[in-house]
């Protein structure tokens, strides 16, 4: 069973606020639709059983040339989007520095979790990982999921036994795809690859 788990395509500038999300919902870009092209070659005759992506637009419009090849239609769960940093999102550091310094601190010094204010802790994020993949690797499927940076960076010190604050250890560029087997035998993940980036294809 191996999973493929992929940061959206990139994004467009903007202000694309979504008032039910509470955040910015922005569409892929032209870079961003270059990148989905990619993907759909990548994933060309691999036997996928389901596609799951977050509740915002980029990550659906990231595979669905790859889901229409392989003639899915991609399931929205939650569970997936990104880590809710609350009031900060648009914030300068140094606004978030001046109008909330211990969250500033607890960021700068990345030696412990926090919570982001009227948003989640690092732990509460990793919870929502935690419920899928308990749910989803009973299947034993290979499946795709189109996340977030922040939400793959959390799922790599889930996989990997790590606190959350090291999460910051890690970078993932958009596009990039993450593999992961499951081995039964030890109940354990194994890390195949991360943020594999794919050679352009010209349209």
């Amino acid at each position: 069973m191996n999973w493929y788990i992929i940061r959206h395509a990139a994004k467009e500038p903007g202000d694309f606020y979504n008032p039910v999300l509470r955040h910015q919902d922005q569409p892929i870009s032209d870079k961003g639709r270059a990148e989905a092209r990619n993907l759909s070659a990548y994933f060309a005759g691999k036997s996928i059983a389901a596609i799951y992506v977050s509740e915002y637009g980029r990550t659906r419009q990231t595979i669905e040339h790859a889901a229409q090849n392989l003639n899915l239609s991609p399931i929205v769960d939650p569970r997936l989007n990104e880590i809710d940093n609350g009031v900060i999102e648009g914030l300068t550091d140094p606004q978030i520095s001046q109008q909330y310094p211990d969250v500033w601190e607890a960021f700068m010094s990345r030696d412990r979790d926090f919570r982001f204010p009227q948003g989640e802790s690092g732990e509460e994020a990793q919870q929502r990982i935690q419920s899928f993949f308990i749910e989803h690797q009973k299947r034993q499927e290979d499946i795709i999921l189109v996340s977030h940076d922040g939400w793959i960076r959390l799922l790599m010190c889930y996989i990997l036994g790590l606190p959350v604050y090291r999460r910051w250890d890690f970078r993932v560029d958009t596009g990039g795809i993450m593999e992961i087997a499951y081995q039964p035998e030890f109940d354990r993940w194994k890390l195949i690859r991360f943020n594999h980036q794919l050679p352009t294809i010209e349209s």
